[in-house]
């Protein structure tokens, strides 16, 4: 740790060898002690100014001596001993290039000064960090360019005129006390630091005669005349400078200081340090001076907020030579800072409509702010709001991809997908072939159920993505188990019929590969179940690699069009009954197996098990019927009452991050309201509603209390009954005739 010195220079009355006078009462172990008590033995405060605040009355002193430098605040103050007009002197001490000018004057507010002299002569002091200093000097520093303004135009630009004309010549400054810091700010920011020269300082004294002065003293007014010759050169900033190219050029650094700050001077100040006249000249020459103002070669980011600024860099022609530095610092600023820029430049603002060129380097920007990692909900709403180019979006899109193609279990590539469909990539930029090649199976299909309503037709090029990679391993069983995405196609089919079979051929492929085999086939009609989407069975038949494979998705065709005609006399579930019956062949017997286990998986028939007419059994009823019931209602869309839950979601690796919060994976779907939901236009019953069609009622139930259910024996008994109710009856109406 870099540590700096302290020296407490005080009253001190008399020694054991007679003197009296100011010298050090304390310090942090200085080496050189008695070096510091020769050279500040007649540091003296100014009286004026009596009975003002300390950090008025106070003077701050920045001296450089060959191997040692110092900063000073000399404050009048009464010793413990009750006598007035003592001067209580505080010294840093430390090497010449930690203590120089611009750490001198940031601690002219620090707190850390002494304002009293401690009790008793010996008391120590302890040694400062240097960091320490900075970081409080940092905030002081800021704080004396603040103050500037305090300082009118006129009068730094007569100290200004008088620096350049002689560069290496110490000056005496009269001025206001209040003025002396922000003036001697001023002055080192404009002019620059000097090597062998350093601008060293006084803030508050009453005369500027003595050796080893600072190079800039403040004087609050002249002082009498004296036969003693002084060399310096005093400026009185009251007077107004002579007319040269000199004075000129000063009032022109002075604008430019004022208009855009310090950093503004240093990127135009020469390489090489102002020694001599020539040099200020040579300076002069190499500025580019438009309408008799320095067009400084950088322009702030503040042209974007301010429309002074604006119109001034437009005045002097700067922008279009500043666009390309303005591309890189636009997007590292804060998250506000770019709010506020986009605001402002609407689309239908005028600034926007008459700069277009400056509009569109703001929102590509904030776009590539966006898109390069996690960025604030509201930073992207006012991109989103900002309506940037379709163009603009697939550009850095595309830019920011990963060269293997986009991988979703990986939340920075899920995050660069949603921004940008947030942010209006269009659909048909995604229709590229590797897009999402990287990406595992089950994270694609949980991006079309979560992105299905949102971006609808961006989730169809999803899936032909999903198909590019063929037939993956458990693509299958994954698809089962978010129930055949039945209903994410029907809101990205919306009623078209070519989509809802372009949907699910990809997922087809995506499970079974460019051909569907019987055992295949017959496993997706168990699956479906009895009201899927005669779109699944459509695209389905158009993979069927044989006629064996066609067989059971026909099977399920006619078997759908007899119930969506009335003929079928009951819902027969997905693929006809065995003949006989037995179970059907591969599926368990046993209570039903749970989506994602592995009895869940696609399951395989025995030949044959497909006849050309389904044979009825002894009791009348479909064996297959309550098995295929029961796993349509297991398989059935996730969205609907009792429909199976995908499993893969809860062990995405972005589930948490898709909680809401600052900094965290967006997500598209819910930052705008979804439209009212659309009614299926496939069928006439709702696939996706939980209530199925109910089958029309057996004929054998109508009739007569049901005497159409009794057999021959029973309808023996009934009519001889009948038929001796009916001889009873005549035997009674013979005998009671006369």
């Amino acid at each position: 740790m870099t540590t700096v010195d302290q020296i407490l220079f005080g009253w001190a009355e008399r020694d054991h060898e007679g003197n009296a006078g100011v010298r050090p009462v304390a310090h942090s172990g200085v080496r050189t002690i008695d070096r510091w008590a020769k050279r500040l033995q007649y540091v003296w405060a100014t009286q004026d100014g009596q009975g003002e605040q300390p950090e008025e009355t106070a003077s701050l002193v920045h001296l450089v001596f060959e191997d040692e430098a110092a900063v000073l605040r000399k404050l009048p103050s009464r010793n413990p001993h009750g006598r007035g007009g003592a001067t209580l002197t505080h010294v840093l001490v430390g090497d010449p290039p930690a203590i120089d000018a611009r750490l001198a004057l940031g601690l002219h507010d620090w707190p850390g000064w002494r304002d009293r002299e401690p009790d008793g002569t010996g008391a120590g002091l302890a040694p400062l960090d240097l960091e320490a200093l900075r970081e409080a000097a940092r905030a002081g520093l800021a704080a004396l360019r603040e103050r500037v303004t305090e300082v009118p135009d006129e009068q730094l630009t007569t100290l200004l005129a008088q620096v350049l004309a002689e560069p290496a010549a110490e000056f005496s400054v009269i001025t206001r006390p209040h003025l002396a810091l922000p003036t001697m700010t001023a002055l080192l920011d404009i002019a620059g630091p000097v090597s062998g020269r350093p601008w060293t300082f006084a803030s508050r004294e009453s005369t500027d005669k003595g050796s080893h002065q600072p190079r800039v003293v403040f004087l609050a007014a002249r002082p009498p005349q004296s036969m003693y010759i002084n060399q310096r050169r005093r400026v009185d900033v009251g007077e107004a400078p002579p007319d040269t190219d000199t004075a000129r050029f000063a009032a022109q650094l002075v604008e430019l200081y004022r208009e855009a700050g310090h950093a503004a001077l240093e990127r135009i100040r020469p390489a090489h340090p102002l020694h001599t006249a020539d040099d200020v000249g040579s300076w002069r020459r190499s500025v580019p001076i438009v309408d008799g103002r320095i067009a400084e070669p950088r322009v702030r980011l503040d042209v974007f907020l301010d429309d002074d600024l604006l119109d001034r860099a437009v005045a002097r022609g700067v922008l279009v030579s500043e666009r390309a530095r303005f591309a890189g610092e636009l997007r590292k600023q804060p998250a506000e800072w770019l709010m506020a820029a986009l605001r402002r430049w609407r689309r239908l603002e005028q600034r926007a409509v008459r700069r277009h060129e400056l509009r569109d380097l703001l929102v590509s920007e904030a776009v590539e702010a966006c898109l390069a990692g996690r960025t604030p909900e509201m930073l992207l709403q006012a991109t989103h709001e900002a309506e940037p180019p379709a163009s603009v979006v697939t550009d850095v899109f595309f830019r920011r991809l990963p060269r293997e193609g986009l991988d979703l279990s990986r939340a920075e590539d899920w995050w660069l997908l949603g921004v940008a469909l947030y942010l209006g990539v269009p659909a048909a930029a995604l229709d590229r072939a590797g897009l999402l090649a990287a990406s595992p199976a089950h994270e694609v299909m949980d991006l079309v159920k979560e992105y299905a309503e949102r971006f609808p037709e961006a989730m169809r090029m999803v899936l032909h993505r999903l198909a590019d990679a063929g037939e993956r391993p458990d693509a299958a069983r994954l698809w089962y188990d978010r129930g055949l995405l039945l209903g994410p196609v029907d809101r990205i089919a919306a009623g078209d019929r070519a989509k809802e079979v372009d949907c699910f051929r990809q997922l087809l492929i995506a499970a079974y590969g460019s051909g569907l085999g019987r055992a295949d086939a017959e496993a997706l009609v168990r699956r479906a179940g009895a009201h899927a989407p005669l779109g699944l069975y459509a695209a389905a038949l158009e993979l069927a690699a044989d006629e064996a494979a066609e067989q059971p998705i026909r099977y399920e065709l006619s078997e759908q069009c007899l119930r969506a005609e009335g003929y079928a006399s009951r819902a027969t579930g997905s693929g006809p009954a065995p003949r006989t019956g037995a179970p059907v062949p591969g599926r368990p017997t046993g209570p039903t197996a749970r989506p994602g286990s592995a009895g869940a998986g696609p399951v395989s028939a025995a030949p044959g098990s497909y006849p050309p007419y389904p044979a009825a059994t002894g009791a009348g009823s479909h064996p297959a019927s309550a098995s295929a019931t029961r796993t349509h209602a297991e398989w059935a869309h996730p969205d609907t009452p009792g429909g199976a839950q995908s499993h893969a979601s809860a062990t995405s690796p972005r589930a948490a991050p898709h909680q809401a919060g600052g900094g965290v994976v967006p997500d598209p779907a819910r930052w705008d309201p979804p439209g009212p939901p659309r009614q299926p236009s496939w069928s006439t019953a709702d696939p996706h509603g939980g209530a199925a069609p109910q089958a029309p009622s057996d004929d054998r139930h109508r009739g007569f209390g049901g005497l159409g259910q009794l057999d021959g024996v029973s309808l023996f008994f009934v009519t001889a009954l009948v038929l001796v109710l009916l001889c009873a009856v005549g035997y009674v109406l013979l005998t009671s005739v006369p």
